[in-house]
């Protein structure tokens, strides 16, 4: 019956006056705190005073980091009948109090009504209003739980000024004319939560034998079976959601449909792995799309609702449930790009392309066997070389290694002390530059398919870019197409303002430089923000978990991990210690006395990380309190090792190995993993996805 009265929903006023569940709400937005960050938010609820979503943005609103909250209620609905026929506006844009859970929702709107913060509208803040449409414009995330018989009218306003959505909706909807076009074409997808929602509803609900109950307090409830979140944030594919497939295709099992080429799938879970036409799936596929293995096709529902309703289903002329419409991808072609790993260090940039399943380390060389030995521990299945790249018998050993495991591409970041306006009169000849020729040397005798230069960012503007002009003519002498420009980590997810320069080299077709993967920069905040807690000298090696991880990026970095690893901090001398607790939290050296500042010349001396801000580039010696601005955001201490890998992007269960002088060195020389996850996937893309969706259209 719950369903039923979802199905009419959208013709009826029967399911407007049904109220979101706080704990609704918290369970859905948490997914997606950082991408609140700074946002302006607006809800129309039915009453400031008593909406949960108000409840819930207030309560939140300096974790989320909001720049503005605008609640605005409907003066005609249940919950606020306005005896003038004016709705009423809360309007926020700094919440200093109220952070706690058992927060006091009488008090906390009394002193809210008292500092101006809810009015009364103009009008009867009916959303198509242009006093409420003019809220809308300036809004960027639209939450809210809008009546169902207006649903598609709030949604068209909401995609036609362009914003941000989250919001709840029977999941019927997905077949609608104004929003399946924007299912189809990713632009827009379910949230966390699909299924079975509990509302509060109005005094006057007359009860029933189904999803209604009363409460202790004498509040009504219904519930509704179908319900869903719908929105165009970002939604991560937790485990639990990924589609396993298992069942096999057969004529007997999986019907055709009578007025179209298509097969029947009365299960999600028995979607066959090795059919490749089109097959009419539930609207709950949705929960688990994957847009690598499968493509929306269209939906089968009237039959002439938008262009991509395409019939009518129906099987033995009976009419079947509405459905998504879904075609297998093609397999792309198989190819495993088989690294080498010159200069590797501690592997940060092996590691993060191994978080793409198509690249693995085979072989790598480095000449300090201190530095190296967290490579061979984080990655033990790569044959680990120590010795000087010059050596001959060394060169030897990789080149017999790598041409046994079929190394295919070559990475690593050469040291290049002659690229210097003194040495351009002899360029890659300075006897300086021998470690990048030795690389050179190597990519002409493997002949990779492909191979990554990173490298400082120096190089690109060095005698007005005459060094970077002659690698790229050395490297086409070699026949190979190159793309070099400068990347930025934290455009990659990395909470750091690292920049290098890399130059993407390939045989076959030129590669360009990858684009941004985030919108929003992840801060130091969101990366350390649960590390927070060790003053000087204390930590350990190895240690349990104290804290909640209290972000996704944080709860990214926890993955797979049991235990806390080096997070130690330095043992700072008194004298350092006095001079940090004379710095305010996420200040500098500008705050210390003229005899204290000593002979250091540099500005960023002394500095403090800044919260909501990405690090600035993590360096060699960051456990140092007078280096850089690697001070801790307002612990009077510089940050740790595991808080600068974080900061590099090395999850918690990489571990580092060896004195200090060895950890600080290893992560400080690293490649951000999450900067070199992106360039994998993007040489992927580019020479084996794009290529084979090519044949495909062939």
């Amino acid at each position: 019956m719950g369903n039923s009265i979802l199905n009419k929903a959208r013709y009826s006023n029967n399911t407007d006056e049904w109220y979101t569940d706080y704990k609704t709400i918290e369970n859905e937005v948490n997914h997606y705190e950082s991408q609140f960050y700074g946002k302006k938010i607006l809800c129309n609820c039915d009453d400031p005073y008593e909406s949960a979503f108000a409840k819930f943005f207030l309560r939140n609103f300096n974790r989320f980091k909001l720049k503005k909250l605008v609640c605005i209620s409907y003066a005609k609905s249940a919950m606020h009948s306005s005896e003038d026929g004016r709705g009423l506006l809360l309007e926020v844009d700094k919440m200093p109090i109220f952070e706690s859970e058992n927060i006091n929702n009488k008090e906390m709107i009394d002193k809210l009504t008292m500092n101006g913060n809810i009015r009364k509208l103009v009008g009867d803040g009916d959303f198509r209003s242009s006093e409420c449409v003019n809220y809308l414009k300036e809004s960027d995330i639209v939450v809210t739980n809008p009546p169902f018989s207006k649903f598609t009218e709030l949604f068209s306003l909401i995609t036609k000024y362009n914003k941000k959505y989250l919001l709840i909706s029977n999941q019927n909807a997905i077949t609608y004319k104004e929003i399946f076009p924007l299912i189809k074409n990713n632009q827009a997808r379910v949230g966390y939560h699909f299924g079975d929602m509990a509302f509060r509803v109005p005094d006057d609900t007359e009860p029933r034998k189904t999803r209604f109950w009363i409460d202790d307090s004498g509040q009504k409830w219904r519930s509704l079976g179908n319900a869903m979140w719908l929105t165009n944030l970002i939604v991560s594919k937790s485990n639990s959601r990924k589609l396993v497939l298992t069942h096999n295709y057969s004529k007997e099992n999986y019907p055709k449909y009578d007025n179209f080429d298509a097969i029947h799938i009365p299960r999600v879970s028995e979607i066959p792995m090795d059919y490749y036409g089109v097959m009419g799936v539930p609207l709950t596929y949705l929960k688990y799309h994957d847009e690598d293995m499968f493509e929306i096709v269209g939906e089968a529902n009237h039959g002439s609702d938008n262009e991509y309703d395409l019939f009518k289903p129906q099987i033995d002329g009976k009419e079947t449930f509405k459905r998504i419409l879904i075609k297998r991808r093609k397999r792309e072609k198989e190819m495993e790009f088989r690294i080498l790993d010159l200069f590797c260090g501690a592997g940060g940039m092996s590691y993060g392309m191994h978080k793409n399943k198509h690249f693995v380390t085979k072989v790598a060389l480095d000449i300090n066997e201190k530095l190296a030995q967290t490579f061979k521990k984080n990655m033990p299945d790569t044959e680990l070389i120590i010795g000087d790249i010059q050596d001959n018998n060394v060169k030897e050993k990789i080149i017999n290694l790598s041409k046994k495991n079929n190394v295919n591409m070559i990475i690593g970041g050469p040291p290049c002390q002659g690229f210097s306006l003194k040495g351009k009169k002899l360029g890659l000849d300075d006897p300086r530059n021998f470690l990048f020729i030795e690389y050179l040397h190597l990519v002409e005798e493997l002949q990779p398919s492909v191979f990554v230069i990173e490298n400082v960012k120096s190089l690109m503007s060095t005698s007005n870019g005459w060094f970077k002009n002659q690698i790229i003519s050395e490297i086409k002498k070699l026949g190979y197409e190159v793309s070099v420009g400068i990347v930025k980590a934290s455009d990659y997810g990395v909470p750091q303002s690292r920049e290098r320069v890399i130059f993407l080299c390939s045989k076959n077709k030129a590669i360009s430089i990858p684009e941004a993967t985030v919108d929003v920069p992840i801060t130091v905040r969101e990366a350390i923000e649960d590390l927070a807690y060790l003053n000087s000298n204390e930590g350990a090696f190895e240690q349990s978990y104290i804290t909640e991880p209290m972000t996704d990026y944080q709860r990214m970095m926890r993955i797979d991990s049991k235990k806390l690893y080096n997070h130690k901090a330095s043992n700072h001398s008194q004298v350092a210690i006095d001079k940090l607790s004379m710095i305010p939290p996420e200040k500098g050296k500008e705050y210390l006395p003229e005899e204290l500042l000593g002979k250091q010349k540099f500005n960023s001396t002394w500095g403090r990380l800044k919260w909501d801000e990405p690090s600035p580039t993590i360096d060699t010696r960051f456990d140092a309190a007078s280096n850089g601005t690697n001070n801790h955001p307002f612990l009077n201490r510089a940050i740790t090792p595991r808080e600068a890998a974080r900061i590099q992007s090395f999850d918690d269960s990489f571990i580092f190995y060896g004195n200090k002088v060895d950890i600080r060195t290893q992560i400080g020389n690293a490649v951000p993993p999450l900067m070199a996850k992106a360039i994998a996937d993007h040489i992927y893309k580019c020479l084996v996805k794009d290529e084979s969706e090519g044949e495909e259209n062939e």
